[in-house]
């Protein structure tokens, strides 16, 4: 038997500390929780001894997709917590465990299996020497070119993109007098910053860009935090073997699971 119950001003805080038991696993809903509770929901499942048993999130902030969720916990839990979603167009993330319970809820989604990456201060390995450089406000139309010359899921709107290197710390790589490869550094908590964002031009793909903008985005998060993560598709061997010359080491996994938006990884 479980109580579902909306996580509200007065349970935040309650919550947020059970979650950081597994900080790096928890660490988006966590930072959701804090950092931007008007574009976030999360609904937690407790046991009838009051221990909490699963949680979902809800988030409306991503500029590919309008809503993206994500579940943990036991599965009788989350199964109860699946109740709370549509059933159509979104972007959901699971770990292994829940495929099952994801798979009976949304019998037509895609799941795609991604790595979680970790490398903890002092253990970076960066590249040097790196042209790589902080980019300004004004390269706005720029990193909107660039994400746009790939996959649908990276496209950002000028604005979009200008609001991006107003909040955060983005990195890029200029090549032939383009922007060509970015990697942005999310300020996430003292434990664990992130790196979101790693996109290369797929003209300019395997001439090490995405490694340069990558070390930079972690130089700079390893100055603010313990360490640094990352999420990467298991399929992504390049990308992998880019993150495990700086580094990093895989420290979990999960799905993406594209329910009716045609988006993956």
């Amino acid at each position: 038997m479980f109580e579902i119950v909306e996580v509200d001003e007065r349970s935040r805080g309650d919550v947020i500390s059970r979650l950081r038991s597994d900080l790096l696993r928890n660490l988006f809903v966590i930072c959701s929780l804090l950092r931007e509770p008007e574009r976030t929901t999360v609904y937690a499942a407790y046991g009838g001894d009051g221990s909490l048993r699963g949680h979902l999130l809800v988030y409306r902030g991503f500029a590919a997709v309008q809503l993206a969720c994500r579940i943990d916990g036991e599965e009788r839990a989350a199964r109860r917590l699946l109740e709370l979603l549509p059933g159509e167009r979104m972007v959901l993330f699971c770990p292994p465990g829940l495929l099952d319970a994801v798979r009976e809820r949304f019998p037509g989604a895609r799941f795609y299996p991604e790595y979680q990456m970790y490398v903890a201060r002092g253990a970076e390995r960066l590249l040097a020497p790196n042209s790589a450089e902080r980019l300004r406000p004004e390269c706005a139309p720029l990193l909107a070119e660039l994400y746009s010359s790939g996959e649908p899921q990276f496209a950002r709107s000028e604005e979009r993109c200008r609001e991006l290197l107003d909040k955060q710390r983005v990195f890029g790589v200029f090549a032939d007098n383009r922007l060509v490869s970015v990697a942005v550094a999310v300020e996430r908590l003292p434990e664990a910053w992130e790196i979101i964002g790693v996109f290369t031009n797929p003209n300019y793909r395997g001439r090490g860009f995405a490694t340069m903008a990558t070390s930079v985005a972690t130089e700079e998060s390893s100055r603010h935090a313990d360490g640094v993560s990352l999420w990467v598709g298991s399929d992504n061997v390049p990308a992998i073997t880019v993150y495990q010359k700086l580094g990093y080491e895989k420290v979990g996994e999960s799905y993406w699971v594209d329910v009716g938006t045609g988006l993956k990884p």
